[in-house]
């Protein structure tokens, strides 16, 4: 189970860095941030990762892209209505992440690279987003997917 989680981290890693060399203007501002934040000493320490807030931006912004796990299993906990249809409780259902991140809907320029999109908002997929902002999914108790870096959509539930 440890050795579970690294293929996620690895592809998370690999999509960032593979759409910032599809993008060569992002991967030089952030180029430019880590040299920057490393300065003459020419590494980085954790504690100075905060000061990075492009590459975290670029990081999410793939992560919308790519998801590691593109299709999320729920089980629905009570009966709901969903665009008409009748769900029950205990309903096994699939949420597409993928599809969820490259909707125009809710996504401005829903395809293009644009981690910008991400800067100056509360939104973190590490579980620290502001009340009110819809949660897709909880994975190993603290690691929820948000729908948008928008949360004046948050009221709009596509699950």
């Amino acid at each position: 189970m440890f050795i579970g989680g690294t293929d996620t981290i690895y592809k998370a890693m690999e999509w960032t860095m593979a759409e910032l060399v599809k993008n060569p203007r992002e991967m030089e501002k952030v180029q430019a941030e880590v040299r920057r934040v490393a300065g003459a000493h020419g590494g980085v320490l954790e504690e100075e990762l905060e000061k990075m807030s492009l590459l975290h931006a670029s990081m999410k912004e793939a992560l919308r892209l790519h998801p590691p796990i593109p299709l999320i299993p729920h089980e629905s906990i009570e009966d709901t209505q969903l665009h008409g249809y009748h769900i029950p409780a205990k309903t096994q259902v699939m949420i597409n992440a993928w599809a969820i991140g490259r909707d125009g809907e809710w996504w401005e320029d829903a395809e293009d690279f644009r981690p910008e999109r991400f800067l100056d908002t509360a939104i973190d997929f590490s579980g620290k987003d502001p009340p009110g902002t819809y949660r897709l999914a909880r994975g190993g108790g603290d690691a929820p997917v948000s729908l948008s870096g928008r949360a004046s959509r948050s009221s709009r539930s596509p699950t």
